[in-house]
């Protein structure tokens, strides 16, 4: 990755910002931004020079390379001092430009509504402080952190005014910022509109405040609301904290069928570098029915109950050493976990008494867990052209537990591993295999079997500017000896996307997906399109006990997915969908105009340990 010779050329020009003192107050600048858009050929001027501005840097070529390989030449030299480089949310076309200026009026308007995070939220985001030696795999993890959070684009270190004739050197880090105000639109229909407004940077501080709303008239109450308030880095201890209350029905229900309001705190902190030691996180929350559609006494569930789901994890065997050298051995580390529900008040009817679904559960789990993992950098897998952490390792996981549930205690007992491979012709395979069991007095019951296999091609140039890359997924999960546990469906995420409410099920089953996408060089306002093809298929071992024997459910897609990767909104996704042997119960077509979450890589090695899921 070659340095801007300006910073080498000229250090003195890239010192830390000082901040600007506002000369007017935020709502005058929104209302002076309002304003000058009345006039439609004046905007679409503003829109043209922004998205101009913002149009990312022609990739070399479709490699991945290391992420440390960059800084490896300087490791061991003493960090004389840390220049920070903060570039416009509309402004240079490339995070690598720095020396991008401008004198319009238009953008610098546009730029105004934005605040860019304060110097001190960067400085409390990195790993290293001046007097510091440089490591290689310490700077490449801190720009992969700084990537992960929710409110920068795309972020950089360079190792600057470094040459062989000393031992000292400037570290530049250069950051950019997503566009902090967004909203989500989640239900458009003539008798019903849900949507949402946020702001993932307020103050340029790394918190974020949302509030949403749902109105539809065949439900009571009508309107239904959120609001939540979640802090990144908390006090610099690397925690992210929210806190919430909904009764829009988004948080994962107890049942199907039913609809739930929520109050909620979440604490989580990941293992956010290698040499860390410890990784958790906090879940309380209470839950409550409601009956928004109005139901008789006879059939709505009246419930409420509470959440409390605590863990930890310490990573004892770092493969990463205080010296700063990266040996050969897995990091290993053990996980605890304990998680409770319990409820105030439980459904009157008599068929969900003795339901586990609606009674108190309680387990305790704990972990012995090894992994390796490199990281490689690349463009184009989920996003549109912004800079990708590829995660490439393996890891594997020993499991047991003890649980209470229905009064029924059973010892629990899992092994799960993942193992990726690069392809001769560069492309990734990763397979995932994973068997657990519960106990009771000796005897397997709910037992689970999951495997998976998940293909990356390289990308393909496609066209003079577009770029294509393959995806491919086969997935298996069964149970063959069911207590508790109730059978699959393939709607979907578990199977077929545009599939809901279908009936057939089964203990046993068997997904197929294949994903060509094209990233197109077409570009409006800043938006960029990426085109997809799909194939799904699914089976159920719902009719015969030999899963083969079953139909063969498929579905065929077409669509793009929308997105301008400079302001925090999802994904806007439009597709069609084909089902030649459709179930019973679905049609032969389905259109799909809905929004995404932003997908990414998970760069951070410990997880919650849970039993292998099953749904």
């Amino acid at each position: 990755m070659p340095v801007n010779p300006v910073f080498a050329q000229h250090p003195d020009r890239d010192t830390v910002p000082v901040e600007q003192k506002q000369k007017k107050r935020w709502f005058r600048k929104v209302n002076d931004y309002v304003d000058s858009l009345k006039n439609r050929r004046f905007r679409d001027s503003v829109l043209r020079k922004i998205s101009k501005a913002n149009e990312p840097p022609k990739p070399e070529d479709s490699s991945m390379y290391k992420s440390e390989k960059y800084f490896t030449e300087h490791t061991g030299k003493v960090i004389r001092r840390i220049i920070y480089r903060q570039l416009k949310v509309f402004g240079p076309g490339s995070i690598n430009d720095t020396t991008f200026t401008t004198n319009m009026k238009l953008i610098k308007m546009a730029n105004k509504l934005h605040y860019n995070s304060h110097i001190w939220l960067i400085r409390q985001n990195l790993f290293f402080r001046e007097r510091d030696t440089v490591n290689a795999f310490e700077l490449a993890e801190n720009e992969r952190y700084l990537r992960s959070r929710p409110f920068i684009q795309d972020a950089r270190i360079y190792v600057v005014n470094s040459t062989d004739n000393n031992d000292t050197a400037d570290v530049l880090v250069i950051t950019k910022d997503v566009f902090e105000y967004g909203a989500d639109v989640r239900k458009v229909q003539t008798s019903a509109v849900g949507a949402s407004v946020y702001n993932n940077n307020l103050f340029g501080a790394g918190q974020k405040v949302e509030v949403g709303f749902l109105w539809d008239k065949d439900y009571k109450p009508e309107w239904n609301s959120e609001i939540s308030y979640t802090k990144y880095n908390l006090w610099g201890s690397f925690i992210d904290a929210s806190v919430g209350y909904s009764t829009l029905n988004n948080t994962t229900a107890l049942d199907s069928g039913v609809y739930e309001g929520s109050y909620y705190v979440r604490v989580n902190r990941p293992l956010y570098r290698q040499t860390a030691s410890l990784a958790g996180g906090l879940t309380l929350a209470h839950n409550f029915s409601m009956n928004i559609r109005n139901r008789a006494d006879s059939l709505y569930r009246d419930y409420r109950y509470n959440v409390f789901d605590v863990w930890t994890g310490y990573n004892f065997r770092r493969r990463r050493g205080d010296d700063g050298k990266m040996g050969s051995k897995p990091d290993m580390a053990i996980l605890g976990r304990y998680y409770r529900v319990n409820f105030d008040k439980r459904p009157n009817q008599e068929i969900y008494k003795n339901d586990p679904i609606y009674n108190d559960r309680h387990y305790y789990i704990g972990q012995f867990y090894i992994f390796k993992q490199d990281f490689f950098k690349a463009h184009h897998f989920f996003g549109f052209g912004r800079t990708e952490d590829i995660p490439f390792g393996y890891n594997a996981s020993l499991t047991a537990g003890w649980e209470n549930w229905v009064g029924r205690r059973r010892f629990y007992t899992g092994v799960e591993m993942q193992k990726d491979w690069l392809t001769k012709m560069q492309g990734i395979v990763t397979l995932k295999l994973g068997m657990g069991t519960f106990w009771q007095a000796g005897v397997s019951e709910d037992a689970v079997i999951h495997g998976e296999v998940d293909y990356f091609s390289r990308l393909f140039k496609f066209g003079k500017k577009g770029y294509l890359r393959q995806f491919g997924r086969i997935d298996y999960l069964g149970n063959p000896n069911n207590y508790f546990y109730r059978p699959l469906n393939i709607n979907r995420e578990n199977g077929l996307t545009g599939y809901v409410r279908t009936t057939i099920n089964g203990y046993q089953r068997l997904n197929v997906q294949s994903e060509t996408v094209w990233y197109s060089p077409l570009r409006v306002y800043g938006f960029k399109f990426n085109f997809f093809l799909s194939l799904q298929a699914s089976q159920l071992n719902y009719e015969k006990t030999n899963l083969l024997s079953n139909p063969i459910y498929s579905g065929f897609g077409v669509g793009v997915r929308i997105r301008n990767e400079n302001l925090s909104i999802n994904t806007l996704q439009l597709a069609a969908y084909a089902y030649p042997n459709a179930a019973p119960g679905m049609q032969g077509v389905w259109f799909q105009l809905t929004t995404v979450s932003d997908l990414r890589f998970d760069i951070f090695a410990l997880k919650i340990p849970q039993f292998i899921s099953f749904r």
